[in-house]
């Protein structure tokens, strides 16, 4: 036949593929017939367009005209889907608790996830115009590397007066700790309490600029302008005027800060809300540094790093335009020298959770990579239990081939079929999704004390959460019912009929192989990524940061005279239980300790490139010794020794090129416009978390500036450490009764360096769990139903002569060879992530190979375990009993 003449081959593949099978013959033959007459009676190019016209206008007709005569009303058939679904699923009762199990794993953690997520990313977001609200940071140093909050107090006073439309900025100090007593009227301190945190001096335009959204922090007491308007005016939140008032009228009454500052309360405001990084409980007025700094006004050069502004930026005025603003007025009260290596910048509010770099009030930041891997681990928890429902669905489409072809004889069609196993997921999923609704609260109330978060806006009854549900619930059906029913749905009705199918023959075999590894390749992935983290954390403990931390308390001193401190000192090294006893200005590491910034360089330095930016210290004779640092050359400092002697570490010895340790001893370094003489220098030791190298440190003796004492505990006849506690607490009270004690271990101190990462390290241990748990249950159902299949096969093998260990070998075999091929591909994935993450570390965990193949033999031992203890029990079976029953 002439091939030209032929009609258009699509639109025959278009009638095939739309119409009803036993009809598709009939209709490609009535328009092959009207296609010839037109070739007779015109041409084969009119014949070919008429072709197409009356092929598509018989779809047409046959779709929307005929199709309601034929099919019956959607609403009773939905409810028999429904009903034989309910049937179908209880008489498969190991596959669907299998899968239901799975779902709600994955569903309860996703949820849980999403919270924290939602949490985070809620941080400081209400606030009306935030999205124009800055807060004003500073680099310095001659590389820009050094990033602090820190800003000189003259700098907010000169911003509003130079800077042309300035209006709304916020200046404020955090200074966490304080100590305060409830006064009477006759003076006495009728309550004492010793505050940790909370503690701020404010600006009055905070509550300006900070309004938290619709409704803000609604005042219970007190007018919001004039509330912080003269100097010792004091706001609390409502839990901290229930706490030192109870049920009396907090307005009015005086309050004793730090002992010596007594401050009147003039207004009460709701608790501030969990998701913002102002952690504000006792709102000292700012104009009360007055009082407490009177020389902090002219301080241009000083800066602290609990004193920060924020600024919204005018209309019509760029960040970049502030930015100049800004470092023209700096400049214009600074030497050169200070204003060429002392930058302030903005960052955005919207950035300030995010970035660690600079820090927050709160203590607390989270990357926004973080916040993209718990994102990532919520899809691929759904997609792992998605991938357990295919799976089991489709092996499982084996045993119903006979049930699709009766259906098919009995007249359903394809898309029926498709709707009924659809159904059948939609209840899997739904019943999963409600229990994982409640376990997710569960889990939520179980895990925020564990992992320091206060969701209490997470409400399973939140209607934003139940819309997420639905979500989930629609999106994990159609994932997981569409590939296994489209599958089950394109059986022929004779073959399955017939029960010729295999799970080979369903093309479904290639892919379960494709999905179990996939789920094994992320299930490793975490878990090699969490013994890392967890190794990491470890080593943070462990390691030697270049002083001794053991049995090391630390305690603020109330009195820092002279008189008062030999007074406690003599006391405390009178105890059996205290071997030493040192005071200082700050620590040598720690969260929870001073920090003080300068600027150092040699006698000829001009530029501030020759300077370097230090971390200063005033110590006693006796520091050096219960830290055991160590003296690489000098001599340590003593009580005579002038404030113009300084001990340096090897890293400034090394930033300022002052040769060997030896060779910088008496060499002048200028600090502060004066000379300083260097007497003495010791070994690097880490005074920040291990995120960051060595610092530059310089000390000397200062008498009267001691806020610190540092106590070495040692225990003897049989004492226990908490027991040396309580006898440093009575000296305590006997010297300061007024004073509350409280102190805290130097190991806890360190530890609050990495709060963050321990925190998310325990939840990505959950998460290992989690991936672990619903990998098995996907690998014992498979593995279930190959067993069940494979039982004559089992009996026969036996029967010839096959011995226990080889019939457990040939169901074993695969599923090691798929766990080992998934392990192969997650190990690159893994060193990626982890690597990535350890760079943020000066020291860390090197990545050795058994840091990997660890992991990787304790999945495969358990996948192992899983396909052996089902698969012994077919293989220990009488291979009679089996054969009969065949």
């Amino acid at each position: 036949m002439n091939h030209s003449l032929k009609p258009p081959a699509w639109v025959d593949s278009l009638i095939d593929s739309l119409s009803p099978p036993d009809l598709s013959e009939e209709i490609r033959g009535d328009l092959y017939e009207v296609f010839v007459k037109d070739i007779l009676n015109k041409n084969i190019q009119h014949a070919r367009r008429r072709y197409v016209l009356n092929g598509v206008g018989f779809l047409f007709k046959s779709f929307f005209w005929k199709k309601p005569s034929y099919h019956p009303k959607p609403t009773p058939m939905l409810t028999t889907h429904f009903k034989m679904a309910r049937r179908s699923l209880s008489t498969q009762k190991g596959n669907t608790v299998i899968n239901v199990l799975g779902l709600v794993a994955g569903i309860a953690a996703t949820l849980v996830i999403l919270a924290v997520v939602r949490f985070e990313l809620s941080f400081d977001t209400s606030h009306t115009g935030a999205d124009r609200i800055y807060r004003l940071v500073r680099v310095s140093g001659d590389d820009m590397s050094e990033f602090r909050t820190g800003i000189s107090y003259p700098v907010p006073v000169a911003m509003k007066e130079e800077i042309p439309g300035l209006s709304n900025m916020a200046a404020m100090e955090y200074f966490g700790g304080a100590n305060v007593d409830v006064i009477d009227p006759s003076g006495t301190a009728l309550r004492k309490f010793r505050e940790e945190s909370g503690a701020v001096l404010v600006d009055a335009a905070f509550f300006k600029l900070f309004d938290f959204g619709k409704g803000g922090l609604t005042w219970l007491a007190g007018n919001p302008d004039k509330a912080l308007a003269e100097p010792l005016s004091i706001v609390l939140t409502k839990s901290y005027a229930k706490k030192y008032f109870g049920d009396e009228n907090p307005i009015g009454q005086t309050l004793r800060l730090q002992k010596r500052y007594d401050a009147k309360v003039t207004g009460v405001v709701e608790d501030f809300p969990n998701n913002t990084d102002f952690p504000f409980s006792i709102l000292l007025s700012y104009s009360s540094l007055t009082n407490l700094n009177p020389g902090a006004w002219n301080e241009w050069t000083g800066v602290n790093d609990g004193h920060s502004v924020y600024i919204r930026l005018p209309e019509g005025m760029t960040q970049a335009d502030m930015e100049k603003q800004i470092a023209r007025v700096h400049a214009a009260h600074t030497s050169k020298e200070l204003s060429s290596s002392r930058h302030y910048l903005l960052q955005a509010l919207g950035d300030v959770h995010f970035d660690a770099r600079f820090g927050t009030f709160s203590g607390r930041t989270i990357s926004r990579e973080t916040i993209l891997a718990l994102e990532l681990v919520a899809l691929f928890l759904l997609l792992t239990g998605s991938i357990n429902y295919i799976n089991l669905a489709t092996a499982q489409s084996v045993l119903r081939s006979k049930e699709i072809g009766l259906r098919k004889v009995m007249g359903s069609n394809r898309k029926n079929l498709v709707i009924q196993f659809l159904i059948e997921t939609f209840l899997v999923v739904f019943v999963a999704g409600v229990i994982a609704l409640g376990l997710s609260e569960a889990l939520i109330i179980a895990l925020q004390p564990i992992l320091n978060l206060r969701l209490t806006h997470y409400n399973f009854t939140d209607p934003a959460v139940i819309l997420l549900l639905l979500a989930i619930i629609a999106v994990v059906t159609l994932v997981s019912g569409f590939y296994p029913a489209w599958t089950i749905s394109r059986f022929h009705p004779i073959d399955a009929l017939r029960n010729t199918f295999t799970t080979e023959r369903l093309g479904g075999f290639s892919l379960r192989k494709v999905l179990v590894v996939f789920q094994f390749t992320i299930t490793q992935v975490l878990v090699v990524g969490t013994f890392i983290v967890v190794s990491q954390m470890q080593f943070f403990q462990n390691v030697d940061m270049g002083f001794n931390r053991d049995a090391v308390i630390s305690v603020r001193v109330p009195d820092r005279s002279v008189t008062g401190i030999k007074v406690l000192a003599d006391r405390l090294r009178a105890l059996s239980s205290v071997a030493r006893v040192s005071f200082s200005y700050t620590l040598p590491s720690g969260v929870n300790r001073s920090h003080s910034y300068q600027d150092i360089g040699k006698p000829e330095a001009k530029e501030m490139k020759d300077y370097v930016v230090f971390e200063f210290g005033s110590i006693d004779s006796a520091y050096v010794g219960l830290y055991q640092l160590k003296l690489l050359a000098g001599r340590n400092l003593i009580a005579a020794d002038s404030s113009r002697n300084i001990l340096i570490n090897q890293q400034l010895v090394n930033s300022l090129n002052l040769g060997t340790p030896e060779e910088a001893l008496g060499q002048p370094l200028k600090w502060n416009g004066q000379i300083m003489t260097v007497v003495g220098v010791v070994n690097n030791y880490f005074m920040n978390s291990l995120k960051e190298g060595y610092d530059n440190i310089a000390m000397r003796t200062e008498p009267g500036s001691y806020s610190t004492v540092s106590i070495k505990l040692q225990t003897r006849e049989g004492k226990s450490l908490m027991a040396a506690v309580k006898d440093i607490e009575k000296i305590w009270k006997e010297n300061y009764p007024e004073h509350v004690f409280s102190y805290q271990f130097f190991d806890d101190n360190i530890r609050a360096f990495y709060a963050q990462e321990n925190k998310y390290a325990q939840l990505f241990q959950l998460f290992a769990l989690l991936f672990l748990l619903i990998g098995c249950l996907g690998l014992y159902g498979l593995i279930t139903f190959v067993v069940n299949r494979k039982g004559k096969e089992v009996a026969i093998r036996k029967v010839l002569g096959a011995n226990v260990s080889q019939i457990l070998v040939m169901f074993s075999r695969e599923y090691v060879q798929l766990v080992a091929i998934s392990f192969a591909l997650a190990v690159p994935v893994a060193y990626y992530v982890v690597d990535s993450w350890l760079s943020n570390f000066a020291q860390h965990i090197p990545l050795s190979w058994w840091r990997f193949v660890l992991p990787g033999v304790l999945v495969l031992v358990i996948a192992l375990v899983i396909v052996s203890t089902k698969s012994a029990r077919t293989a220990n079976a009488n291979p009679v009993d089996k054969l009969k029953y065949e």
